[in-house]
């Protein structure tokens, strides 16, 4: 009995010391005071919480696996309360931090890190690279140079050197280019290591049997026909084959159409290009744009036809399209002409205006059609104006890229500054509209469009009598069509479609010392733009010009995952920023080493280089103003003294609010309803944008600007710009025009608003609190673009369609206030700003969110 009692009561003891373990409790000794005391209340305490013991002992368990590991703290921070939501973002920090510290630490070159060095290396290699790209353009030459005989001395009769200076004394009497070349065979190579011919050219003038080209370099390879290559092709040892294939195809208008049915795999197909495809030849992507001096001039066919993939880079006004589109009050001579005499028209008054306009002059100017009918006609037109203009004759035919004319079959390979394109298609004089546009109607005429969209360095312009609501795709199933829908919206300023995914998913990564940084700008009053550009390669953030919203005023690069994407060190560190600096961008480098060790100092580095940015901005703008007041005449400076003195005599005032008529725009409107929008389009006369920018002009300007206010206010300032240079005949404004008239706005002290970005201007006698009224956009001249339209005169609009109708869902609310507001077609632009309307109106509290999502007033 003895021994049983002492196996059952060891077996007990090491069942409890087993319970202990479990539940992480320091067992009491026997000898202790109160040990059976104390075991009951366990035993009692186990009890009550029975249910409850497993997830105790798992939590024991897990808490003993944490301590193993040495992560002590984090099972102390869930002792002390914490929750698990707190926990796990602390501890993943502290892991994140404590791994980075540790690969730090291990890698000599992180560890070591210095962005000044690093920056000074930078400089070094830009400088080494330059050096050696001259020793090697230079050591080309003289290699080439040193094989070429000496032609001073009087070589032999019947050698090469002879044959050749004989030819040249002759004046190559006697004697072809073709057989010449037979007989110089080596002196050839010498003279012209390298040769560029076209391919018919090279079949008159090259022997098949003479020494083969090392390399033989096809350009523009999508519109060369493999029948008119392989002369070419067979003349070289090697050949590289450059082409777009989303370009045009040789032209086939003269070409038979026959095709031997029975060797169907022996028929050439449209080029040596796609031949070249087709048989799956070793093949890379030259994916860098480098014509348009402006990313949006090249967005459209990047996100369209070329998946997005071309390399391009944001402009330092990339916020501003550079294509844009003027409708045109026409019709297009289906039956006859096949023109459109009414944007042919529009094109030369624009080539005119351009001729005669000093700061416009410079630019290189190309203007591409649709048909030949549309080409002749505008080629017509000009011919004309030139005949009573001698400028504009010197200024379209004798300059050193002159204009031209071209249609969508032989524009390809040409560009320039600005091309102005005349679609020229569209409603007849009954209103009708047909689907057939030509070239793009074929099979692949969206490669037509392609070419004629993407020839601008600068700018592009688009005149259209054709709307892109009036192209029915039902009506058609082309391509090229459909894509011209597309190009008409985007110049009508419909934004593209981001991508998801493909080459700009990486790009498009959050990046956490990008955030911090727009954090900090965003404190001192600077706004940002994340990842600017449209295509994979993106300037991390954009610091938006105070002075011009338009631009940016300093771009900041991040070390990130875009800046490792470069493929070769020459790209990332030379290449990239040199095109960046050639488009204006002024850069800073935040690098991520110098960020980890001294945030503080890079933030206050930022802070540095925009001050020095905006001084330097400030020098810039004063010394192109000291320069162009050095260049007046005696005269201009006499006459600007007496009108100096005549403003200081007189005090300009504002127009009373009293002074606008009944229909004009300067009444508020009664009861909440609208009244028709009149635009103040009267010319006063016309001057250039220099003379505009002269101080003799103020007073006129000053007058101009209170006629505009009585008439249009409250008006935004982009409008209010506009109106007053078309007072002057000015239709594009410049940079000095719009910094002159932010001078005079500021000093006249026009009484504004500021609710998203830019000023609102209003009228003497105007209360912008108080103001209930709301104007209906019209026709022609007295139709306001969405844009435009202000804040306060939206959300007036919306209130008014809330005070009639009592409830409405967001979209029917959005579509009441442009019903009301007079826009009947209901696009993006509309449709964003009057959702920018309903997110005033509730933040000044005159809407609220009601029942079932509808909105009412508040």
């Amino acid at each position: 009995a003895l021994r049983a009692y002492t196996a059952r009561w060891t077996e007990l003891e090491t069942a409890r010391r087993t319970l202990y373990t479990l539940l992480d409790l320091r067992p009491a000794a026997e000898t202790e005071p109160g040990w059976i005391a104390a075991e009951r209340a366990l035993c009692d305490g186990l009890e009550a919480h029975a249910d409850a013991l497993k997830e105790w002992i798992t939590w024991n368990a897990a808490a003993g696996a944490l301590r193993q590991a040495g992560l002590e703290n984090v099972v102390e921070a869930y002792c002390g309360g914490l929750s698990h939501e707190e926990v796990l973002p602390a501890f993943r920090k502290a892991a994140s931090q404590t791994l980075a510290m540790y690969a730090i630490e291990q890698n000599p070159a992180l560890n070591g890190f210095s962005g000044a060095l690093f920056e000074a290396q930078r400089r070094l290699f830009r400088r080494l690279d330059a050096e050696l790209t001259a020793l090697t353009r230079e050591e080309i030459f003289c290699r080439l140079a040193a094989r070429v005989p000496n032609f001073a001395r009087e070589a032999a009769h019947s050698s090469e050197l002879g044959i050749l200076q004989r030819a040249i004394r002759s004046g190559g009497r006697g004697v072809s280019i073709r057989k010449l070349f037979e007989q110089i065979p080596e002196l050839l190579d010498r003279l012209c290591p390298c040769m560029l011919m076209s391919p018919i050219s090279a079949a008159q003038y090259l022997d098949p049997k003479r020494k083969p080209f090392d390399l033989v370099v096809f350009d523009e390879a999508s519109q060369l026909p493999t029948s008119k290559a392989v002369g070419v092709l067979a003349r070289g040892e090697n050949a590289i084959i450059v082409g777009d294939p989303n370009q045009m195809p040789p032209t086939s208008f003269f070409a038979t159409t026959a095709v031997d049915e029975e060797h169907l795999e022996l028929e050439d197909l449209e080029s040596i290009l796609d031949d070249c495809l087709a048989l799956h030849m070793p093949q890379t992507h030259l994916l860098w744009h480098y014509r348009s001096r402006h990313e949006s001039l090249i967005a459209f066919s990047n996100s369209q036809f070329y998946e997005n993939r071309l390399y391009t880079f944001p402009s330092v006004n990339d916020r501003v399209s550079k294509v844009n589109l003027v409708h045109v009050e026409g019709a297009f001579d289906r039956g006859k002409t096949r023109t459109n005499r009414a944007e042919a028209e529009a094109v030369v008054r624009e080539l005119i205006r351009r001729c005669h306009d000093p700061a416009l002059s410079g630019q290189t100017v190309g203007v591409v059609t649709f048909n030949v009918s549309q080409q002749n006609l505008i080629d017509d037109l000009l011919s004309e104006a030139c005949v009573a203009d001698a400028e504009l004759d010197r200024w379209a035919y004798a300059s050193e890229e002159p204009v031209f004319i071209k249609n969508l079959e032989n524009v390809q390979g040409d560009e320039r500054d600005v091309i102005l394109f005349s679609v020229g298609y569209g409603p007849d004089e009954s209103g009708r509209v047909s689907m057939n546009f030509g070239p793009l109607n074929r099979d692949g005429g969206w490669r037509r469009l392609n070419v004629a969209v993407s020839r601008a360095r600068c700018e592009m312009t688009v005149f259209s009598t054709l709307t892109p609501d009036q192209i029915n795709l039902t009506k058609t199933s082309a391509q090229g069509v459909a894509a011209l829908k597309l190009f008409l919206e985007y110049a009508a300023g419909r934004p593209l479609p981001q991508p998801e995914g493909g080459d700009g998913t990486t790009a498009r990564r959050g990046s956490a010392i990008a955030d911090a940084i727009c954090g900090y700008l965003k404190e001192q009053g600077y706004q940002t733009d994340r990842l600017v550009g449209h295509s994979a390669y993106r300037i991390d953030i954009g610091v938006v010009d105070p002075l011009d919203p338009d631009t940016y005023l300093l771009g900041i690069m991040l070390d990130g995952e875009n800046y490792a994407a470069a493929r070769t060190t020459r790209d990332r560190e030379l290449a990239q920023s040199a095109v960046l600096h050639g488009l204006g961008w002024r850069l800073l480098h935040v690098w991520t080493m110098d960020w980890w060790d001294n945030r503080g100092k890079e933030l206050e580095r930022i802070a540095r280089a925009l001050r020095e940015a905006q001084a330097e901005q400030t020098a810039q703008t004063q010394q192109a103003e000291q320069t162009e007041q050095e260049q007046q005449t005696a005269q201009t400076e006499q006459s600007q003294q007496i009108v100096q003195t005549e403003q200081t005599q007189q005090t300009a005032r504002p127009i009373p609010r009293e002074a606008a008529t009944d229909e004009g725009q300067g009444q508020d409107t009664r009861n909440g309803k609208g009244v028709p929008y009149r635009a103040a389009v009267s010319v006063a006369h016309i001057v250039s944008p220099g003379d505009f920018a002269s101080p003799w002009l103020d007073r006129e300007i000053q007058q101009a600007i209170f006629e505009i206010l009585a008439q249009e206010a409250p008006i935004g300032e982009g409008l209010f710009m506009r109106r007053v240079a078309q007072r002057f005949g000015i239709g594009r404004m410049g940079g000095r025009v719009q910094e002159k008239l932010r001078r005079m706005f500021e000093t006249l002290s026009l009484p504004s608003t500021k609710l998203d970005g830019s000023p609102v201007y209003w009228c003497a006698g105007q209360d912008p609190e108080a103001y209930t009224g709301f104007r209906v956009s019209g026709e022609g001249n007295d139709k306001r673009e969405a844009r435009d339209v202000p804040l306060e005169e939206v959300c007036n609009a919306l209130c008014f369609a809330l005070e009639e109708q009592l409830g409405l869902s967001g979209d029917d609310l959005v579509r009441e206030t442009a019903r009301l507001l007079g826009y009947t077609r209901m696009g993006s632009v509309v449709a964003a700003r009057m959702r920018d309307g309903i997110a005033y109106a509730q933040r000044c509290g005159k809407i609220r969110e009601g029942v079932n999502g509808r909105w009412v007033l508040a």
